[in-house]
């Protein structure tokens, strides 16, 4: 059976934890679903990193309101509005402060060896200062990124980025996560890979081919389930 990827905040967090904590947590990404996606701000993610174009050369950046109105076109219910356009405007205050640019690199999946490929990064490189910075988005407010889960994206980005091309040795790895306020734009959380011990892409490998047979089984259990319900025919006594 064709068995869905795992999203990659939630392979990140589940992969390094031990067996049993990870088929735990894959349970209960069977039986649960997030009550809005994160899609919307994603869409608007090159104006709200101000990503400038090669090949026109310097733009003015993309005004809050464009960016307001996609994420309301895009949004499937109010709450899933109301939580991307926090998180939106957290990041595009953030980004104006700092007189932050960003430009568009494309960055081909890291292939593991059971055949996943995943994608750990934006495709842009960010300019802070004079610092060269490759970000990675957790926008959620539960089962977001822990610190376990940082150190391996982190390692994956690090290696499909830093030891796949030289030319990106000393570029800068970050993630930003939001600040967990109740009400008004989500205030960006950065953290950079500096002092953080990587796994090996070995180890990488491993976590990522145990989660994935552990889900697999999962899924296929969860399928054998609907059968057996299904069979029961719904009679009076099934």
């Amino acid at each position: 059976m064709k068995i869905r990827p795992l999203p990659e905040i939630d392979l990140a967090r589940i992969a390094p934890l031990p067996k049993d904590e990870k088929r735990r947590a894959l349970d209960q990404m069977r039986l649960g679903h997030p009550p809005y996606s994160y899609s919307p701000v994603r869409a608007t993610i090159s104006d709200v990193l101000n990503v400038q174009s090669d090949l026109i050369g310097p733009m003015p950046r993309a005004p809050w309101e464009k960016i307001q109105a996609t994420i309301r076109k895009r949004s499937d219910s109010d709450a899933e509005e109301r939580a991307n356009l926090r998180v939106a405007e957290g990041l595009f205050d953030f980004v104006s402060e700092k007189a932050i640019i960003g430009r568009r690199h494309d960055i081909f999946p890291l292939q593991l060896g059971i055949g996943t490929k995943v994608v750990f990064w934006q495709p842009v490189i960010l300019t802070v200062g004079e610092r060269a910075i490759i970000p990675f988005l957790d926008p959620r407010r539960a089962k977001r990124l822990t610190a376990q889960g940082r150190r391996f994206v982190f390692s994956m980005m690090h290696e499909r980025i830093r030891a796949a091309d030289p030319d990106f040795a000393d570029v800068a790895l970050a993630i930003v996560q939001f600040a967990l306020s109740e009400k008004g734009p989500r205030v960006p959380v950065v953290s950079l890979d500096q002092g953080v011990e990587l796994f090996t892409f070995d180890e990488l490998d491993h976590m990522v081919s145990e989660t994935y047979e552990m889900w697999r089984e999962v899924c296929e259990e969860r399928a054998a389930d609907a059968r057996r319900r299904g069979a029961g025919g719904g009679g009076l006594f099934s």
